[in-house]
């Protein structure tokens, strides 16, 4: 019966009758859509229903096997028969699918206007197939690396046992075959195997035990061993069972593994919790499997709040997100990490903590996950910010004191002044070991350097009287005491200077003033004597003051100094109110690569490149954050080598107790590596979009020459140059002059065509070929090109010069090719009465110095020269050479077909570089190509 019933012409119903009392596996596709109807004997072949198939296609029932039905109906429909020998198909028997194969006979429906109606197909089985891979899936059996053993009824007799499974049970194939299981191996009864296998026969669904122990001879001894064991009922095709297949792998090894395992990860828990730090271990998403006891005792959580991403709920809720972000980032790179953030504690307040991990591999280096360990750093915070007040508080008192207080390195250099100084003298931002010198009298400044530069180097006290320019009301010169003491670590090394200048104009001159009247003046100048010690006592009162001050100020900054320069993976730097550096972390040195002595007291412009400096995007930035308290910033950045970076950047305003802007903070991220993929994502698909066009480009143009070069100019050429010779050979005699000369010609045009066509295959192959890439050392290609054309080098009596040349990965017949073309160029294109000298070099350039608009972008390169000594052109022509059929000279003045440097344009290209030309009229030709270095 069909699955449907069908309206349609006398014929077509005719057919379908015969198809429907068919027992054969028959169906038609109707149409020219292929409409499809198909008898009982055909359903296992379709899988579906009548109903399911209703008004489906033959493509849509076939979908499978279109790419061999799909021709075959579009033939027959153009009334051609088609038999397709194998068609392989899965069909459902015994409750599973297996694949068959088929022989589809396909014929032709003719309608009575001679056109066809669709398409007849007898399906018949290929059973010698089916037998031969019966065969092959047998030996295929008994050698699978898996103990596999047959069962069957009634008393589950050995039909098959393969090799592994006799190597497993150390015995030969016949001495167990057709006996029972259990008379082979008594032992396995006590073991419950035979309640398993009877369990598998009487519901017909699959066991499997995994890790089951099994005790059996062995070599002849008991053992005792693991096995993942699969028992499988074998059906027949009324649906009872009548035997078991065994699959069974040992897993011994695996087993006593896991066993140790389990017991190294036992002792391990145990070490875990005794170590006094909080310890992790994750998955590499982050999962968390593990966390010692002091984790609980510490957080107050229990394990199944706590394990896989529970532990997230006792992090500060503002720490979350960076937290999270920053773990991902160490994933991402399987590089260990620092991270600080606050957890709740189980007396319910959060703490600070420093969370450190590390990535964990196999043996085979793949990564595992990170192991860490949590510390509680909440009292190191708290400290950190008692510092951080106490160095607010110092330079506070320091700008209120009513003398220059100044500091410096060890090695002199003036690193701070307080607000008084800019007051009265010297201009922000201007550090140095002799910085201030250009606010000292000129009579002044020799003194003044032999007198710093001499207690730097001996370590002493200094005490100096000169005069400064001070600023207001007017300027003018005015005299200062400057004291100046060294602080001391521990082991007596200097790492600091502390010092005061204190005005003392009016003194100086009330001084040099009784100097000149001391006769008269006597009992006046006793008194402004006293008056000058009483003040140089309070003086030295006050500085004894501002040593103490000053000490606290150095320790306050040298642990705040120790916290920001031990992050690595953030560039963390202060600035002042104007941009200037003034402070310097570790990241900031490895990111930017200036160290803290290169770099402090600079304007931070000088990261920006050339054109953001001159659109002044470091003081926008500024500005920005002074008016919104907070900038960012992403884009390139300058290191100190000249080399750039992609960078991210924060930069934040900081405010004193007046909201007064001090100065900024700004934190950098070094985002290179994620620009750099973008980037080459970016370039791979422009290459690719270029390379297809060029493809397109070049298949076009070969395609349309190719036959036509190949078959119909070859072969008249031969003709002409054949029957040319000919005559000339035989009627030479009875020839005139004029025709010998038009016989000549003729001959010679047809060579001349024959090697352009020549050309032309030769350029065909060069665009077409299989580019195979070698590592090649172009010194011995060069010899090999030489040698090729040595004749035409000793015709010519050519020098060829080449230096070293380097080894590099190219298609090495290409490359010969582009060599001898160059040469043979040089060669043809010499000069009379001059000995020709060709020259070969190449050298390595770096992308920065690559000037040259063809270059890919960050791409080194190998640059290739070959210049000679020859005619030249004219350098508007160093374009055109390149082009196919491009002539400069003459035919009868110089050979050739216009096609070899077109030849080597391509070439190049084919290795991904490009080519030019430089030359003047009788000043010899000079030829760059660029082969990218990687």
């Amino acid at each position: 019966m069909f699955c449907m019933e069908v309206k349609a012409l006398d014929k077509k119903e005719f057919v379908f009758n015969i198809v429907s009392q068919s027992h054969v596996p028959m169906f038609i596709a109707w149409g020219p859509s292929g409409t499809l109807y198909y008898n009982d004997a055909c359903k296992p072949l379709i899988g579906l229903s009548p109903t399911e198939a209703t008004g489906l296609t033959l493509q849509t029932v076939f979908a499978r096997n279109w790419s061999k039905l799909g021709p075959a109906f579009d033939q027959v429909m153009q009334g051609r028969s088609v038999t397709i020998p194998d068609m392989q198909l899965f069909i459902n028997r015994f409750g599973y699918s297996e694949p068959v194969s088929y022989t589809f006979s396909c014929i032709p429906i003719p309608l009575e206007t001679g056109k066809t109606g669709g398409m007849l197909v007898t399906a018949t089985e290929n059973i010698a197939i089916q037998q031969a891979a019966q065969k092959k899936i047998y030996d295929i059996l008994l050698q699978l690396p898996i103990g596999i053993l047959t069962l069957r009824m009634p008393d589950y007799r050995i039909e098959l046992a393969n090799n592994s499974f006799l190597q497993i049970a150390s015995k030969e194939v016949n001495d167990i075959t057709g006996r029972s299981l259990f008379e082979v191996n008594p032992d396995l009864k006590d073991q419950k195997i035979e309640e398993m296998i009877n369990q598998v026969v009487e519901t017909g669904k699959p066991l499997i035990q995994n890790g089951m122990p099994l005790r059996f001879e062995r070599n002849g001894a008991q053992v005792m061993a693991y096995f993942n064991v699969l028992f499988y009922p074998l059906p027949e095709s009324d649906g009872t069972c009548s035997g078991v297949m065994v699959v069974g792998r040992e897993v011994t090894d695996i087993i006593l593994e896991r066993k140790r395992m389990e017991n190294s990860e036992h002792y391990f828990r145990r070490l875990a919790d005794a170590v006094p730090v909080m310890l992790w271990i994750t998955r590499p998403d982050g999962y968390c499997t593990y966390v010692n006891q002091k984790w609980y005792d510490y957080t107050g959580q229990p394990p199944e709040k706590t394990l896989g991403d529970g532990w997230l709920s006792v992090v500060h809720p503002d720490d979350v997100q960076l937290m999270t972000s920053c773990f991902e980032d160490a994933n991402t790179h399987q590089a260990p990490f620092n991270f600080e953030y606050r957890i709740r504690s189980a007396d319910g307040t959060y703490r600070w903590i420093l969370d450190s991990g590390s990535p964990m591999f196999d043996k085979s280096g793949v990564f595992e996950g990170f192991i860490g360990s949590v510390v509680d750093i909440d009292n190191r915070k708290l400290a950190e910010d008692a510092v951080r007040e106490s160095e607010k508080r110092v330079r506070q008192l320091a700008d209120s004191m009513p003398q220059i207080v100044w500091t410096a390195n060890s090695d002199g250099y003036v690193d701070y002044y307080n607000k008084q100084w800019y007051l009265l003298i010297g201009e922000e931002n201007q550090f140095g070991d002799e910085s201030f010198i250009v606010h000292v009298h000129p009579d002044d400044q020799a003194r003044c350097l032999e007198s710093w530069h001499e207690v730097v180097r001996t370590g002493e006290s200094l005490e100096i009287e000169f005069r400064f320019r001070v600023k207001y009301p007017v300027p003018v010169y005015r005299w200062f005491l400057v004291r100046a003491r060294p602080i001391k670590n521990d082991n007596g090394q200097i790492i600091k200077w502390f010092g005061t200048c204190t005005d003392i104009d009016d003194v100086k001159n009330i001084h040099l003033e009784l100097e000149n009247r001391v006769a008269e003046r006597t009992h006046e100048i006793s008194h402004k004597n006293k008056a000058l010690e009483e003040t140089t006592r309070e003086l030295k009162e006050i500085n004894q003051q501002l040593e103490l001050r000053h000490e606290e100020l150095r320790q306050s900054e040298d642990r705040y100094l120790r916290m920001t320069n031990e992050v690595e993976d953030y560039s963390i730097i202060l600035l002042s109110k104007d941009g200037y550096i003034e402070n310097w972390n570790k990241g900031a040195e490895k990111i930017k690569g200036y160290t803290a002595d290169e770099i402090i007291g600079l304007h931070f412009r000088l990261f920006y490149t050339h054109a953001d400096q001159q659109h002044g995007l470091a003081e926008k930035l500024i500005e920005e954050a002074t008016l919104n308290g907070k900038s960012t910033f992403e884009g390139l950045r300058v290191r100190k080598d000249g080399s750039t970076f992609w960078a991210y950047s924060v930069l934040t305003a900081l405010h004193n107790d007046k909201n007064d802007i001090i100065g900024f903070s700004k934190v950098t991220r070094d985002l290179t590596k994620q620009k750099l993929t973008e980037d080459q994502l970016k370039m791979y698909a422009e290459q690719l979009e270029q390379k297809n066009r060029e493809l397109e480009r070049s298949n076009s143009e070969l395609s349309s020459f190719s036959y036509v070069a190949s078959h119909d100019l070859q072969e008249p050429l031969r003709k002409i140059q054949a029957f040319g010779n000919l005559i000339q050979a035989r009627d030479v005699a009875s020839l005139s002059d004029t025709s010998k000369d038009y016989f000549n010609r003729m001959v010679k045009a047809a060579v001349r065509m024959q090697n352009l066509i020549d050309s032309l295959l030769e350029f065909s192959r060069t665009t077409t070929a299989r580019k195979n890439f070698e590592l090649t050392d172009l010194n011995m290609l060069l010899d090999e090109v030489k040698k090729e054309l040595a004749h035409r080098i000793e015709e010519k009596k050519a020098e060829i010069i080449s230096s070293h040349l380097p080894t590099v990965t190219i298609i090495p017949f290409q490359f010969r090719q582009l060599l001898s073309n160059l040469i043979s160029n040089s060669l043809k294109y010499s000069r009379e009465d001059v000995t020709p000298v060709i020259e070969i070099t190449a050298a390595y350039v770096k992308a920065r110095d690559l000037n040259e608009k063809a270059a890919i972008p960050g791409k080194d390169y190998f640059r290739f020269k070959i210049a000679d000594n020859g005619i030249g052109f004219e350098q508007e022509y160093a374009e055109k050479i390149f082009d196919l059929f491009q002539r400069l000279h003459g035919r009868n003045e110089y050979s050739g077909s216009g096609i070899g440097l077109a030849i080597c344009k391509k070439i190049v290209e084919n290795h991904h570089g490009f080519m030019r030309a430089e030359s003047g009229a009788g000043e010899g030709a000079t030829f760059y190509f660029f082969i990218p270095a990687k």
